[in-house]
């Protein structure tokens, strides 16, 4: 009697888009962080909540970013593979690989590249561009 033959099944994943280099990536659908296949650089995965006050740099993942009503969010850079849904305050460029949702308590002021924004009655633009189309691969 021989061992039954066990196949190996491929572990459970999705594809991410590098904010890096807009390249697709497959990561396991667990993971929590990643690094690219195609420019080798570090990605966050999971989705980020801000309820309050966030300064920085760049706030960067594959997955969506929510910014709740309290949220008060100071950038250069806020990029999003899954989208970005705002419904509090947020000064710096916005750059989504997914849909831009501003809630009717949300503030922008800056730059924004997405395929789509929704805008609800209600939301205060105060300046920047907007781009909507997809953003592409390099």
């Amino acid at each position: 009697m021989t061992a039954p033959v066990i196949n190996p099944v491929d572990p459970p994943s999705r594809v991410v888009r590098c904010y890096h280099c807009t390249r697709d990536c497959r990561v396991s659908i667990h993971a929590m962080s990643s690094s690219c296949p195609h420019c080798h650089r570090q990605l966050a995965i999971a989705d980020i909540v801000v309820r309050a006050r966030h300064w920085g740099s760049r706030l960067q993942t594959c997955g969506k970013i929510l910014l709740d009503r309290k949220a008060d969010v100071r950038v250069n850079l806020l990029t999003a593979g899954g989208g970005v849904e705002v419904h509090g305050s947020i000064r710096g460029k916005i750059v989504s690989f997914g849909p831009v949702t501003l809630g009717e308590t949300a503030t922008i002021d800056g730059d924004l590249q997405a395929p789509a924004v929704y805008v609800s009655p209600g939301a205060t633009i105060l300046g920047g561009k907007f781009a909507i189309a997809p953003v592409t691969p390099v």
